[in-house]
């Protein structure tokens, strides 16, 4: 036991002896972070449908009218998000946050989330383009000219979605 406790005090109250340590970096993890809530969902890389699957004609245009209205979103988000991060937040706030009664978010957490936004209905437009796009869809298009209209719309929304929006808003 002698043995031992020579031995601790040496360790500890030898002069002659330095420890040097390492660097310790914590290094926060954000793939779960709430506010990256668009990035990081990827999907598998095929699909895998049965022969015997029969397309509902019906749902054709509720596709194509869902994929007009969500690239009219992106375009709109897109245009608020660009006026939004034209103000300087001290111009707007004097605590760097805006709302009130339960709904206050600091500046910076919106800008975040309007990248977000855009990023959910970038992939979720693209998700319903690739679709409607598609050999299964194509062949029941030529037997609804009104959807090919809706797909037009869409894809001259998509050309440029932000100038879509701004024009849409100086009509209003």
């Amino acid at each position: 036991m002698k043995k031992l406790a020579r031995r601790v005090a040496y360790r500890h109250l030898n002069p002659k002896r330095t420890k040097t340590a390492g660097e310790v970096r914590f290094i926060k993890d954000n793939s779960g972070d709430a506010s990256q809530w668009a990035y990081g969902l990827h999907g598998p890389s095929a699909r895998e449908i049965g022969s015997d699957f029969k397309f509902n004609e019906k749902k054709l245009k509720p596709l194509a009218k869902a994929l007009r209205a969500t690239t009219a979103a992106m375009g709109h988000t897109m245009s608020g998000y660009t006026e939004f991060c034209k103000m300087k937040s001290a111009d707007i706030s004097p605590d760097g946050a805006l709302g009130g009664r339960g709904y206050i978010q600091k500046i910076a957490d919106m800008r975040r989330q309007y990248m977000n936004v855009v990023e959910a209905l970038s992939a979720l437009s693209d998700t319903l383009y690739d679709e409607i796009r598609a050999p299964h869809w194509a062949q029941l298009q030529r037997k609804h000219p009104e959807v090919n209209d809706i797909i037009e719309d869409a894809e001259e929304i998509k050309e440029d979605p932000e100038a879509w929006a701004k024009e849409e808003e100086e009509q209003m």
